[in-house]
C-alpha cells in the first residue's frame, strides 16, 4: 500500500513538472511586441514632452515625429493611422512634411495636390543631382507652373507653411504664393542662387504656388499656426534603402534640424533584405553613421529603429538577408542606444505574413500589406508606444 501511494505521488509530481514545462514552452513562444529602450539618452525628454501636451494649456507646443522609410511608409497608410491615433489623444498640430507634388505610386492620407506643368525628379532613380531632404525635386516645365495644396480636412484657421526651394537666379519673382481667392500671400525671402533654402509663410488653405522655370521645389511643411499637438511626417520613397540618404545633398541635415523633431523613426530594411549581394559591414557602418548624424543635428531627439515587417519570397521562404538585417538593426540599436520595435514580432513572428494574407491584411506578394493591414500594424505600434510612454515615469 505504501509503495502504491509513493508510485501515485511520483506520477503526480512528474505530471506537475511536465505541465510546467509545457506552460513555460508556450509562454516563451508567445509573440509579444513592445518598444525596447536600449538606453536612448533623450527618451525621458520625449516622454515628458508628449505627456505635457495633455497637462499644459500652451497653444504652440508641438511634438514633431518624423518617420523615414521605404514603401511601407510612402503609402502613408501606416503613418496616416499612427498620425490619427496620436492626434486624437494629444492634439492635432497639422500634417507635417509632404512632397512638393503628388508622387506616382505613393500617397498621403491628409493632403491632396493639383499641379500643372511640373516635372518630378527622384533620388530613387537619379544620383547626380542636388537633392534636398526627402529626395524629390519638382521643376517647372515652363513659366506657368502651378501647384494647389489642399488638406483633406479644412480648418478655417491659419497654417504655417515652410517651403524648401532653390533658385538659379537672384530674383524674388521665381516663387509666388496665392490663397484660394487668388489673393497674393505676403511671402518675403532673399534669393540665394543655387542654394537650397527654407522660408516660412502663414496662410489659410488651400494654397496655390506659382513658379517660374528657374526654380526647384523640395519638401513642404504644413503645420497649424499656434496649435499645440502632434505632427507625424512620412518622408519615404518606394523601393528605398537606407543608403538613399547618400544621394541627398550634403547639407540636407540642416533641413532636418529645422524640423525640431522630438522623435525620429527609421523604417528601412525590407529592400536590403532582398539584396543577395548585401555588404553587411557597409550596411551596419552606414546605419551607425546616419544615427550619429541625427544625434549631431537633433541633439534632443529620441531615435527609434523599426525592423522590417514579416516578409517572404514565396510561401516557404524568407528573403535571404532578412534575419541578418534585423539582427544588425538590433545590434546597432544597442550600440547606439536607441529605441527598437520589432515589426515582424508584432505581426506574430516568422512567416506571420501568410496568416495576414489569409485575413486580407497582406497582399499576395507577401511583402506589402493592405490598407487594413497597415492600419492594424499602426494600431499595434501605437499601443506599444503608448504603453512605453505610460510606464516610464521620469
Amino acid at each position: 500500500m505504501i509503495k502504491f501511494i509513493k508510485y501515485i505521488f511520483t506520477i503526480i509530481i512528474v505530471g506537475i513538472i511536465v505541465g510546467c514545462s509545457i506552460a513555460e514552452s508556450k509562454t516563451t513562444t508567445t509573440n509579444v511586441s513592445g518598444i525596447v529602450d536600449f538606453g536612448d539618452p533623450n527618451a525621458k525628454k520625449f516622454v515628458n514632452r508628449i505627456k505635457s501636451l495633455i497637462s499644459t494649456k500652451k497653444t504652440d507646443q508641438v511634438v514633431n515625429i518624423i518617420q523615414f522609410g521605404d514603401s511601407h511608409s510612402a503609402a502613408d497608410f501606416f503613418t496616416g493611422e499612427f498620425r490619427t491615433l496620436m492626434q486624437k489623444k494629444y492634439g492635432n498640430a497639422g500634417i507635417g512634411w509632404i512632397t512638393p507634388v503628388a508622387i506616382k505610386g505613393q500617397n498621403h492620407t491628409a493632403v491632396s495636390w493639383k499641379s500643372k506643368n511640373w516635372d518630378i525628379l527622384s533620388s530613387r532613380v537619379l544620383s547626380n543631382l542636388d537633392f534636398p531632404m526627402g529626395g524629390f525635386i519638382a521643376k517647372p516645365i515652363n513659366n506657368v507652373a502651378t501647384i494647389q495644396i489642399e488638406p483633406k480636412v479644412i480648418y478655417n484657421k491659419n497654417w504655417q507653411v515652410k517651403l524648401t526651394f532653390k533658385t538659379h537666379h537672384n530674383t524674388a519673382k521665381s516663387l509666388e504664393l496665392f490663397d484660394i481667392n487668388n489673393k497674393q500671400v505676403n511671402f518675403n525671402y532673399t534669393p540665394k542662387k543655387n542654394v537650397w533654402q527654407t522660408a516660412t509663410v502663414v496662410s489659410k488653405m488651400p494654397l496655390v504656388i506659382k513658379a517660374q522655370n528657374d526654380l526647384e521645389l523640395g519638401g513642404i511643411w504644413l503645420t497649424r499656426y499656434h496649435q499645440s499637438g502632434v505632427v507625424v511626417s512620412a518622408i519615404a520613397t518606394n523601393g528605398a534603402k537606407q543608403s538613399i540618404w547618400q544621394k541627398w545633398h550634403s547639407g540636407w541635415f540642416k533641413e532636418l534640424g529645422f524640423s525640431q523633431s522630438d522623435l525620429v523613426i527609421l523604417e528601412y530594411g525590407t529592400n536590403e533584405s532582398f539584396d543577395e549581394t548585401l555588404d553587411a559591414d557597409e550596411y551596419r557602418k552606414n546605419l551607425v553613421s546616419n544615427i550619429r548624424q541625427i544625434r549631431k543635428t537633433l541633439p534632443n531627439a529620441t531615435i527609434l529603429l523599426i525592423s522590417p515587417p514579416d516578409t517572404m519570397i514565396n510561401e516557404n521562404e524568407a528573403p535571404k538577408s532578412f534575419s541578418q538585417i534585423k539582427e544588425i538593426q538590433k545590434q546597432v540599436a544597442k550600440s547606439e542606444k536607441t529605441l527598437f520595435w520589432d515589426w515582424q514580432q508584432a505581426m506574430g513572428g516568422k512567416f506571420a505574413i501568410k496568416e495576414w494574407k489569409q485575413r486580407e491584411l497582406a497582399k499576395t506578394d507577401l511583402v506589402h500589406q493592405t490598407l487594413q493591414g497597415y492600419k492594424e500594424s499602426a494600431r499595434i505600434f501605437y499601443k506599444d508606444l503608448d504603453k512605453f510612454i505610460r510606464k516610464n515615469r521620469y
